[in-house]
Formats: structure tokens, C-alpha cells, sequence
């Protein structure tokens, strides 16, 4: 993955600019978690890594969100985008993607806040919390059927401090030895908490069979 992201903008005037610096000082004071970037006149560098971890984390993420929005706020129009090589507009899910088809358990509840709700693709009533979501992923991944997820398509619609992400999934298991494929539809809603992205509301649904 790189081990930076870096974009700059260019806004109406020092003013403007200045005054996207200070509201993302206050933020980078809560996280604990400091862009590297430098300001002349109007225009704005910033470079985001995480020094102890020699690389990039959730962190840099969560701040490049940020910081993307804010500066979209201001400018009333879509702005320059990080240099990543991993487009950070879909990082999240991409990133619950990864967890799940690892099975790893402590990756995916880290990606839920505590209060959330999840409807999942073949679960018969809402899942309401941390610990039931949990309890669910912990019983697809002992199931023995290798349950594997690939993005098919997402649509990111952005805002201070919330993302939404809707599009379609395919879901492959073997059971035993036969390969089957469900493909499903999705929504994640993910919310910016005390500086971590965590999603919130989370529905899955099979596609319905064409006519």
C-alpha cells in the first residue's frame, strides 16, 4: 500500500485556506494524529503517514476523509484527490472486505461502532450491537464453508462525517467441495467516531433472480 498520501488544493484566498488549517488542527488535536503540510498564500500541501508505524494506518484514512470533505465543503465542488494507491473514497470497504476474507475477527469488529445494526444477506432478523455482529461473523467463519466476498461495484456518497456506500457484492462458498456464488446488494453506512471510521448500519440482500 504506499507508505504516504499526498494531494494539495489551491483555495479562493490565504483567508479560506487558513481557515481549513485551523478547523483541521482542532481535529488532528483530538486524534492525536498530525498531518505534515505546509501552506503559501492560498494553496494548501499535505502529506499524511504514520511515523511509528513506518507507514500508513487507519489513522492517515481517517484523517485524508476528513480533510477531503472539509476542503470539498469549501470549494463547493469536487476537489483534488489524495495520491494513494489505494483510492481512499473506497479504502473502507475494501478494507471490511479484506477482514472478511481472512477470517479475521479482531480486523472486522474493529470495523463496527458499538451501537450498530446489521441485516445480513441471509439473516432472518436484525442484528442490533457489537457483540450480535460478532456472533454472526464468527458463525459464517466456523462454518467450514470458506465464505469469500468480491466487490462487484460501490457508490461513495460523502459527507462531513459520514460516508454511504451502496452497490453489489458476490459471495463464493464450497460446501463441501461444490463452489456456490450468491450475489447480493449492499449498504454500509460509516460514521466518523472520535477519529476512527466505524460503520453504523449495515444491510446485505440477495439480488432478486431476472424476469
Amino acid at each position: 500500500m504506499g507508505n504516504s498520501l499526498r494531494t494539495h488544493w489551491k483555495f479562493a484566498d490565504f483567508q479560506q485556506a487558513f481557515g481549513f488549517m485551523a478547523e483541521i488542527a482542532q481535529l488532528a488535536e483530538r486524534m492525536n494524529h498530525h498531518p505534515d503540510w505546509s501552506n503559501v498564500y492560498n494553496q494548501v500541501h499535505v502529506m499524511l503517514t504514520t511515523h511509528d508505524a513506518g507507514g500508513l494506518t487507519e489513522l492517515d484514512f481517517a484523517m485524508a476523509h476528513a480533510m477531503q470533505d472539509l476542503a470539498e465543503h469549501l470549494l463547493g465542488q469536487r476537489a483534488d484527490s489524495f495520491e494513494s494507491p489505494t483510492d481512499i473514497r473506497h479504502h473502507l470497504l475494501a478494507q471490511w472486505a479484506q477482514a472478511f476474507n481472512q477470517e479475521n475477527m479482531t480486523a472486522i469488529d474493529a470495523c463496527y461502532a458499538d451501537h450498530a445494526v446489521l441485516w445480513g444477506t441471509h439473516a432472518k432478523q436484525l442484528i442490533q450491537g457489537r457483540a450480535g455482529i460478532r456472533q454472526y461473523f464468527q458463525t459464517v467463519f466456523e462454518s467450514g464453508r470458506k465464505v469469500r466476498v468480491r466487490i462487484v461495484d460501490e457508490q461513495v456518497t460523502d459527507h462531513l462525517s459520514q460516508k454511504i456506500s451502496n452497490g453489489s457484492y458476490h459471495f463464493y462458498s464450497d460446501h463441501p467441495g461444490v463452489t456456490t456464488e450468491v450475489q447480493a446488494r449492499f449498504t454500509f453506512v460509516w460514521q466518523l467516531l472520535a477519529g476512527q471510521w466505524r460503520l453504523v448500519t449495515q444491510h446485505s440482500s440477495v439480488l432478486p433472480s431476472e424476469q
